[in-house]
């Protein structure tokens, strides 16, 4: 072997041998490491405590048990109506934001079923957009403040394939329901912003916008002494009879509460 590289391969076994006893001497001691070490010996671990009954789960076996159920609408106005439901079968869970009762799957961002919740003081101005998907560029210039008004011009746009407007009763107050439809062709990504949106207010320009193709909005829109509120049971076209049922028991049950 050639001398020069016997001499250089004598020398980097020095270092290495010398680097290997370095680390040794070096290492932390108690095996407390450094960012991207191990511990030495495994932490003590604890069973994680159980769900306390007043949080809401969003794990659907985990959810709310049948019976009263107040929504309580974080972030809606002091002067609006606290509203309660009654929760009619096992599995629903409630999403503090956006103030909605959950139950079921999501395919393609689509809901297999959800109730949302909208509860505004009375004279809120209410944006109904003449189409969905062209929102930003068809807000009104004067916005609707009655059931009436908001029902209307919900039916009133284009593609929606809405129902006519009808009568209804709700905890003892009076509005009107409709049925909506997203189109089953529409692309939401050519849509302005792009969203495709029902609806906004002073607070928030997108305060109804879809999660995707086919879904369907069945809306109780009531008149609770003026104050405006708008249960809104969202679905797919595969959800259950029996699912859509339970949707629209929760809303027929909705009761009232004043400030």
């Amino acid at each position: 072997m050639n001398k020069i590289v016997t001499i250089t391969l004598g020398a980097a076994a020095a270092v290495v041998l010398a680097l290997l006893i370095g680390s040794q001497l070096l290492e932390s001691p108690g095996g407390l490491g450094g960012p991207g070490t191990e511990p030495t010996s495994s932490p003590e671990t604890t069973a994680p405590p159980a769900p306390s009954a007043a949080q809401p789960t969003s794990a659907p076996e985990a959810g709310l048990p049948e019976g009263p159920f107040e929504l309580a609408g974080d972030g809606a106005s002091d002067r609006a109506p606290r509203i309660t439901v009654a929760i009619p079968a096992s599995g629903w869970s409630y999403a503090a934001e956006p103030n909605a009762l959950i139950k079921g799957d999501e395919v393609d961002n689509l809901p297999e079923s959800a109730i949302l919740v909208y509860s505004e003081a009375a004279g809120t101005a209410f944006y109904v957009y003449g189409d969905p998907c062209r929102w930003q560029s068809t807000k009104p210039a004067t916005p609707a403040t009655t059931v009436e008004e908001i029902a209307a011009a919900l039916a009133a746009q284009p593609s929606r394939e809405a129902s006519e407007p009808v009568d209804v009763s709700v905890g003892g107050y009076a509005g009107k329901a409709v049925t909506l439809h997203v189109p089953d062709d529409v692309n939401i990504d050519d849509c302005e912003g792009p969203e495709f949106a029902s609806f906004g207010t002073e607070a928030d320009d997108l305060a109804r916008y879809h999660q995707g193709p086919g879904q369907i909005d069945e809306l109780w829109i009531i008149d609770v002494d003026g104050a405006v509120v708008i249960l809104d049971a969202m679905y797919r076209p595969d959800t259950s009879a029996e699912l859509i049922a339970e949707m629209r028991s929760i809303a027929e049950s909705a009761t009232f509460e004043l400030p």
